[in-house]
């Protein structure tokens, strides 16, 4: 009801402003026209000079026809404001669709042209080049592609703030570079909102992401199974390869996996060493219960824990927490020793 009142509104604003200008023409056109008295005649012709109407014409016909004409101004504003406040809400809503659609549209458009190289079009997940240098010496050991995770799911993992921190400054040690001018790049915070307003209109629902999630841990175990590697249902979550990694751990705890020669299992990366890790919760349900939420900057967890950047992602959204539970179990077994390929088949990626 609001957008078709707002509808009518615009319409008749659109007819009665030419008409108006036209008016307005009409009159300047004719009072240049009009004749002028001769010059001489200015006491006689003067307003200030002339007799005005007397008290009968003042209170006759002349007064009710300006209360006729009060009177229909008075109606056009009795009858004109509240069908303006009606409309106002629905010009508001239509009018904040517009804004969010172009926002939207000039997101998509930075997006294909500063991130979909790495991150594939539709931010479905794709690679990037990588220059693997020795952490030590900064010697050039190998070219490398580097996994970019899917951005379709993003907002189920991490909030706007934390969308924009990272595009703010980057991912360190990986292609990702800091892309605002806060750290270093050259986007303005139009931009980056702009990119985000993009990524939310794509985004997976919940029960497409369960799914994606469900079925890439299955895919996962099938394929090491294939190859004698057998996992469990934990260490398959943990190395979930579905969505370029984004439903896993591995790409983020452990060292070398989204460049294909992973290092020992939860050693740690961008993400912190996970062996032991259970040490800083009282009790597995605890620990489940940070997994499910992720963790927020500042907060702290389990016992004598706190979460510096808020980039550990909530991980409730799409894995259940018998799931969970089992995740938990295979992360209390992690002690160093477990080496999994990134390849079942045993070649590098």
């Amino acid at each position: 009801m609001t957008l078709l009142l707002a509808s009518i509104q615009r319409n008749v604003g659109l007819v009665m402003a030419p008409l108006l200008i036209i008016a307005f023409a009409l009159y300047v056109i004719f009072n240049l026209r009009r004749a002028r008295p001769e010059t001489g005649t200015e006491i006689e012709l003067a307003p200030n000079r002339k007799p005005y109407y007397g008290d009968e014409d003042l209170e006759g016909p002349r007064l009710d026809r300006f209360l006729t004409y009060a009177l229909g101004l008075l109606g056009i504003v009795a009858i004109g404001l509240p069908l303006y406040w009606l409309a106002e809400p629905g010009r508001m809503e239509g009018q904040i669709a517009a804004l969010e659609k172009k926002f939207e549209s000039r997101g998509e458009a930075t997006f294909e042209e500063n991130c979909a190289t790495c991150h594939a079009a539709g931010a479905v997940g794709g690679v990037a080049a990588f220059v693997q240098t020795d952490p030590l010496t900064g010697d050039y050991v190998a070219d490398r592609s580097w996994v970019a995770p899917a951005l379709n799911n993003v907002l189920l993992r991490y909030d706007r703030e934390e969308i924009t921190y990272v595009l703010d400054h980057g991912r360190p040690f990986s292609p990702m570079q800091p892309w605002s001018t806060v750290g270093g790049g050259a986007m303005n915070e139009q931009q980056i909102k702009n990119i985000i307003d993009y990524l939310a209109s794509i985004q997976i629902s919940t029960e497409e992401a369960r799914t994606e999630a469900r079925e890439g841990a299955e895919a996962t175990m099938q394929a090491y199974g294939e190859a004698g590697i057998p996992l469990s249902e934990g260490a398959a979550m943990f190395h979930n390869e579905a969505a370029s990694g984004t439903y896993g751990c591995a790409r983020c705890h452990t060292d070398g996996w989204s460049f294909g020669v992973p290092g020992p299992v939860g050693g740690g990366a961008f993400g912190p060493n996970l062996w032991n890790v259970d040490k800083k919760f009282a009790s597995d349900e605890e620990f489940v219960a940070f997994l499910a939420e992720g963790c927020e900057a500042g907060m702290t967890y389990g016992v004598n824990g706190q979460c510096k950047t808020g980039q550990m992602p909530a991980f409730g959204e799409y894995y259940t927490e018998a799931q969970l539970e089992a995740l938990v179990d295979y992360v209390k077994s992690l002690d160093g020793s477990q080496q999994v390929p990134a390849d079942p088949a045993g070649g590098e990626e």
